[in-house]
């Protein structure tokens, strides 16, 4: 994988991340002001933000641990 795609995936992971933490952070100050305090409330969003997480984090792992091919 050349030096721009690692760079690209890097700050894609990067990006990612902290977006997680941002809307993880704002979904749960709008769970705490529901009436019934969120408990009705499912998490959808949690089948595809930490698998996309997991996901681009294995990814820039195994570019940076990863066997180095000649």
């Amino acid at each position: 994988m050349n030096k721009t795609k690692k760079i690209l995936l890097f700050g894609i992971t990067i990006v990612v991340l902290v977006f997680t933490v941002f809307w993880n952070f704002y979904v749960n100050q709008w769970l705490e002001a529901q009436p019934d305090g969120g408990e009705a409330t499912i998490r959808v969003d949690l089948f595809v933000l930490w698998p996309l997480c997991i996901t681009l984090v294995a990814l820039s792992l195994f570019q940076i641990f990863g066997k180095k091919r000649n």
